[in-house]
């Protein structure tokens, strides 16, 4: 996205967030791959699917924000505000997430399994996202163990996750 274009979008949502017009940002599917979002006000904005890779959203308050399927993959989250973001299938693979507010624990925990894809806990709602799967922990467990019950390699690497997952509960 040009750098016109974003600090428009930025100037929009924020005269949205203060209640004098503007407009809610809308950067979803945007390239924003680099970009330097530092200490930028994304509270409620729609990110789901933007590519964030390497961006700089440190001290960013994404608080709210839709980041549904965006790519923060080495992306610097130091400080951030994440508080009730939805990061459901988010790629946070390499990203900084020092001292970012989450609110919720999550635990991400890549290639794994057949599909060698990503598997997301949450340890405050007991909420696991595997594939199209989601559901308990325990209820996950158990599927694993009927469903690969046949193939001991992926039995053997989701219950690993699920011991692994287990042993950070706290």
């Amino acid at each position: 996205m040009e750098a016109e274009k974003l600090k428009t979008v930025l100037e929009n949502h924020k005269k949205w967030l203060n209640d004098e017009g503007g407009g809610k940002a809308d950067l979803s599917w945007a390239n924003l791959s680099g970009a330097d979002l530092s200490w930028a006000d994304l509270s409620g904005a729609d990110l789901s699917g933007a590519d964030l890779l390497d961006a700089n959203l440190s001290g960013a308050d994404l608080s709210g924000a839709d980041l549904l399927d965006a790519d923060l993959s080495g992306a610097d989250l130091r400080g951030a505000d994440l508080r009730g973001a939805d990061l459901l299938d988010a790629d946070l693979r390499g990203a900084d997430l020092s001292g970012a507010d989450l609110s919720k624990r999550y635990i991400i925990i890549s290639c794994i399994g057949s599909r060698k894809d990503s598997t997301t806990y949450c340890f405050d709602e007991d909420k696991i996202w595997c594939g199209c799967y989601i559901g308990t922990l325990a209820k996950f467990e158990e599927r694993v163990k009927e469903t690969h019950k046949d193939n001991p390699q992926y039995l053997k690497e989701y219950l690993g996750a699920i011991a692994y997952i287990k042993s950070l509960k706290v």
